[in-house]
């Protein structure tokens, strides 16, 4: 069970670098995983959260593809959910007994490994797989419309448990290149009544 605060909170990021977030309580109480959709737009570099009448639950500010691992467009359906994921792509080597960082970036390193080096994934918590070649949505850090993923779509820590827990496999999920401000600003009611923003 998640609770979600009865006050309401200021938005991060207003006016600045920092990522932000927003949450309608009520929608969010009262939405079926079954039915809900989302949306990303690679343009606006947000992901919204929508109920089966098209209404938007939750809005959030995302990261997408670098160029040259651009996020794809088209629509998916979530294949795979995972609460606890790390990436068997991208990640690190440690050496095996003292956990010493050996290799920083695993996909960058040529030749043979260093003696004792084991694999650790970057972890990518409340995973939801999109293609079968590694694109999904998960936790990840990121500045503000900056695009720094190698294809994935990251999402604030505070907001993809939230889409993770209204969401299943088999969620639809639309990623856009173009802007769905508009569109999707006729569709949101953040009033203060039913406002969770951090």
């Amino acid at each position: 069970m998640i609770l979600l605060p009865l006050t309401t909170i200021s938005c991060q990021g207003i006016g600045g670098d920092v990522p932000s977030w927003q949450v309608n309580k009520k929608l969010y109480h009262q939405a079926d995983a079954a039915t809900t959709t989302v949306k990303v737009s690679l343009w606006d570099q947000k992901a919204w959260l929508l109920d089966e009448q098209e209404r938007v639950i939750l809005k959030t500010d995302v990261a997408t593809g670098v160029p040259g691992k651009e996020t794809p467009t088209g629509k998916y359906e979530v294949l795979e959910k995972m609460e606890q994921k790390r990436s068997n792509r991208y990640g690190k080597y440690l050496h095996a007994e003292t956990g010493e960082v050996m290799v920083e970036k695993s996909w960058l390193h040529q030749g043979a490994l260093p003696e004792g080096a084991v694999y650790q994934g970057t972890e990518m918590p409340y995973w939801m797989r999109l293609t079968w070649h590694g694109v999904g949505m998960h936790v990840g850090k990121f500045r503000k419309r900056v695009r720094c993923s190698f294809g994935c779509i990251r999402v604030l820590d505070e907001a993809q448990p939230l889409i993770y827990r209204k969401t299943r496999v088999g969620t639809r999920v639309t990623v856009f290149e173009e802007s769905l401000l508009q569109k999707m600003a006729e569709k949101e009611n953040f009033g203060w009544r039913s406002l969770w923003a951090q």
